[in-house]
């Protein structure tokens, strides 16, 4: 050491903590116990085949004090270029499967076979690699210092932390997690003046109050009240010159969509296990235990308003596109006096609002029927009593109808009973079929202009003689005058596949189909009821079987060139307004009469509905009947002017070869007529 120069003492890093010291001399008996178990542990060793194995603490501990110096450091941990100053480098335990590595084995001949590229001479070279399990390394251990409540101890800890928690404070402490960010606070303030108050009192004679309502309009107006006839009259005060309030929203569009969004909002918070239960959002689980075919009708809710209450549900059509919405027409149902037919109304409704509709439509004479284009889903087509037809837009929120009839082409006068909407796949025209009461069946196409473009395509005329199909009983054949030689056309539809076929149901219990490309041209006609037709309704699973439902007390289904029924479905004495396959089972069929919902299982029995729901009050007559898209849910429309959204509960599940269950279905209910069964079966497919 030159002289001048002090030696640098050793450099360390000390860790300070409580002294061992002051633990064990602490009267508490728990941290007594707790120096002793640290020193034990410190004093324990750990010997594997008389090697010891006993881990070094990489933490200081935890009581007592130490102090890490320099040269201990770099004893125990000295580089590997002061070891190999000899030369040799420090070598491991070598194990015993390692022993033979020392030598060159020889590789003469060896060819590698998997590798193609290598010459005969090639020598190949290989390295064997054993590998092997190091022992357990611990790099961190944190013992635990909670007590369990059921120990032994627990009142003895309880005790000492109950006096800690007592002890006279000398420090400042905080009960908070440590070593945790500061939460940054927002600070907010009031950016306007402070608003000061005060009482202002007037004079006001009897003089100047009479003067000041003389000067004002006096505007009275009756408000119906909810399910009561009764009128609530409010009276309203405006300036002379000043705008009504009422009229200046009434012409905003902005104003009726934000209370069509605002009352979609308050209906939801109370009907939304209902709109769950619509939009089959939990199906029902087919493994459960307690299944029961019930077929049970639960009513979601009711559409009705108090300007429609009195007029009958006379149709409906659900928007195909979006089956949250539907149309319903309110007209008249059987012997209306002549009172009641002023006027009609069409509203659309939506399952988020089941209070309120979100489109009105007033016409002057009743409403008959209704239809949504299936490729125009925003078109709807409105059948009227007076003959007319026009077709609406109800994505637009004004009264202007997009197109309507024109009498002038060709007039029609009688009422509107049905109409469908033709879909040709080659064709881009939105065109309509409807039949009237007159007999006549029209096409009307949309044109660029205001008006609809008329087309006749039949006129109906009565049947003379005997037709084919079902004997028509001698009281029901009509008399013949000169005045009544077209029968009434009440129901048409369109063929599933042959677009340009159609079928029309008459008041005399006969089918006609004719083609629109063969226009005044009758391609057949049966008898298939005693009594008028009322609909005709195609299976969604075959496009040869149909039904039809009359005023004679039944439903029957039929196949096409068949002139006779395959099976009969009676509801006893009443006559069934319609009648519709389901879209989901194909041997499930609804049907509603005045009293009440029929649902008819073929798979089960035919003498009798499957169940039978009463909807309402007894003396209201049902009128209308439609599945919804989905096929869970069914529209019930009444006299009244209530339409009822029921659920299906309880339901069979759909089959999965729907198909063959209608098929076998048929052939079950052939088993009595042999005959039939055989022609049936000489028939083949009948499906898609």
């Amino acid at each position: 050491m030159s002289p001048g120069r002090r030696e640098a003492p050793p450099k360390s890093v000390k860790f300070y903590s409580a002294s061992l010291s002051a633990g064990a001399a602490s009267d508490s008996e728990f941290v007594v116990d707790i120096v002793n178990r640290l020193q034990q542990r410190n004093e324990q060793e750990v010997l594997i085949d008389e090697v010891d194995r006993t881990p070094t603490n990489l933490a200081p501990p935890l009581f007592g004090e130490e102090a890490f110096v320099w040269s201990r450091f770099r004893e125990h941990f000295q580089p590997a270029s002061d070891m190999m100053e000899d030369g040799k480098a420090p070598s491991a335990d070598k194990t015993d499967g390692f022993d033979n590595l020392d030598h060159q084995p020889n590789y003469e001949g060896v060819i590698d076979r998997r590798s193609p590229s290598l010459e005969a001479g090639q020598k190949t070279y290989h390295v064997k690699i054993r590998l092997t399990e190091t022992d357990d390394i611990v790099l961190f251990e944190n013992p635990s210092h909670v007590v369990s409540l059921d120990a032994e101890e627990a009142d003895l800890v309880k005790e000492q932390n109950r006096l800690f928690e007592t002890r006279p404070k000398a420090r400042r402490t905080a009960d908070a997690e440590a070593q945790t960010r500061d939460l940054p606070c927002k600070s907010r303030s009031v950016n306007t003046e402070c608003i000061h108050r005060q009482d202002v009192a007037s004079f006001v004679s009897n003089y100047d109050m009479y003067d000041t309502y003389n000067d004002l309009e006096r505007h009275t107006k009756e408000i119906n009240v909810a399910d009561s006839a009764s009128k609530l009259e409010i009276t309203t005060y405006s300036r002379e010159g000043m705008e009504d309030i009422d009229d200046r929203l009434n012409r905003n569009p902005n104003f009726h969509l934000s209370s069509m969004i605002l009352q979609r909002l308050l209906a939801g918070n109370v009907y939304r296990e209902q709109q769950i239960r619509f939009r089959n959002m939990y199906p029902p689980d087919p493994c459960r235990e307690d299944i029961r075919y019930l077929y049970r009708l639960d009513v979601l809710w009711t559409y009705r308003t108090v300007e429609t209450l009195g007029k009958a549900v006379a149709c409906a059509s659900w928007c195909p596109a979006n089956g949250d919405i539907v149309a319903i027409a309110y007209g008249i149902y059987g012997h209306t006096s002549s009172d009641d037919r002023g006027n009609g109304f069409v509203y659309v409704w939506n399952i988020k609002n089941p209070v309120n509709p979100e489109r009105r439509y007033r016409f002057d004479c009743p409403v008959t029927c209704v239809a949504f284009s299936q490729r125009t889903p925003q078109l709807l087509a409105i059948g009227l009593y007076d003959g007319l037809v026009q077709i609406r837009d109800i994505t637009d929120s004004t009264q202007i109808p997009l197109a309507v009839s024109n009498r002038d082409k060709f007039p029609v006068y009688q009422p509107i009973w049905d109409l469908k909407w033709v879909e040709f796949d080659n064709e881009n025209k939105d065109e309509v079929i409807a039949v009237s009461q007159n007999g006549w069946v029209m096409k009307y196409t949309l044109t660029i202009g205001q008006y609809l473009l008329p087309y006749p395509l039949l006129r109906l005329d009565r049947v003379e003689g005997t037709l084919e199909g079902q004997e028509a009983s001698k009281e029901a054949q009509p008399v013949k005058i000169q005045s009544d030689l077209h029968p009434q056309a009440l129901c048409v539809t369109i063929h599933p596949v042959q677009k340009d076929k159609y079928y029309i149901g008459t008041d005399e219990g006969s089918v006609h189909w004719s083609s629109i490309n063969d226009p005044f041209q009758h391609l057949g006609v049966l008898q298939m009821h005693s009594r008028g037709i009322f609909c005709i309704e195609y299976s969604p699973w075959s496009p040869k079987i149909f039904l039809t439902c009359s005023g004679d007390w039944s439903i029957r289904i039929w196949i096409e060139d068949l002139p006779e029924p395959i099976v009969t479905l009676s509801t006893g004495f009443a006559p069934i307004q319609a009648a519709y396959w389901s879209p989901t089972n194909s041997t499930i069929i609804a049907s509603v009469t005045r009293n009440g919902v029929q649902l008819w299982d073929l798979k089960r029995r035919s003498s009798k509905p499957a169940s039978e729901t009463t909807l309402g009050s007894l003396t209201t007559a049902l009128t209308v009947i439609r599945f919804t898209n989905c096929g869970r849910s069914l529209l019930v429309g009444d006299a009244e002017g209530k339409a009822h959204i029921c659920a299906l509960e309880d339901m069979p599940f759909p089959p999965h070869f729907q198909y063959r269950e209608l098929q076998s279905a048929i052939y079950s209910k052939l088993v009595t007529t042999p005959d039939l069964l055989t022609r049936v079966r000489r028939m083949g497919y009948l499906g898609y």
